[in-house]
């Protein structure tokens, strides 16, 4: 299992495989020791059960995809869209936006899904079966805040 560490200091993320993880590691942008945690399920790659960085068990599962990617995509199918609808091309530019929302949506499809601790948002990528619930808001604003105040930010 591959690991996504996030420094509760700096918020940079360290990776980590979980088979060979070292008792600590040191963030790379503020010199932090974090200490990690992992179970046997995690260093097999069977389940994610606990996270090694908060000790939290709540997680929520989404797509291993960059958000800029995606808006990237959208905002260049906008602007060659913007384009030729200037010029009086309206098929052409609708096509142009639609064709870049498929695209979008055809890569979004394809990918696979990662596990993200509420808390800390650690992430987890690997060959278990995810079993996670989809993001749910409220979880997430209740447990930041608890993780922030434990560990001094708020």
């Amino acid at each position: 299992m591959d690991v996504l560490a996030r420094c509760s200091k700096c918020g940079a993320g360290l990776p980590v495989r979980a088979a060979d993880a070292p008792a600590a590691i040191r963030c790379g942008r503020c010199g932090s020791d974090i200490p990690l945690s992992f179970s046997a399920a995690e260093r097999a790659d069977t389940a994610v059960d606990s996270c090694p960085v908060c000790q939290g068990a709540d997680f929520y599962t989404r797509k291993d995809f960059d958000p800029t990617i995606g808006v990237t995509v959208v905002v260049i199918g906008a602007a060659m869209s913007a384009v030729f609808y200037w010029f009086g091309r309206d098929l052409v530019a609708y096509s142009i936006l639609g064709g870049a929302a498929l695209i979008d949506l055809a890569v979004y499809g394809r990918l696979k899904d990662l596990t993200v601790c509420y808390r800390c948002h650690t992430e987890f990528r690997g060959a278990y079966r995810c079993t996670a619930p989809a993001f749910d808001l409220h979880i997430a604003d209740v447990l930041e805040q608890e993780y922030e105040r434990r560990i001094g930010r708020r």
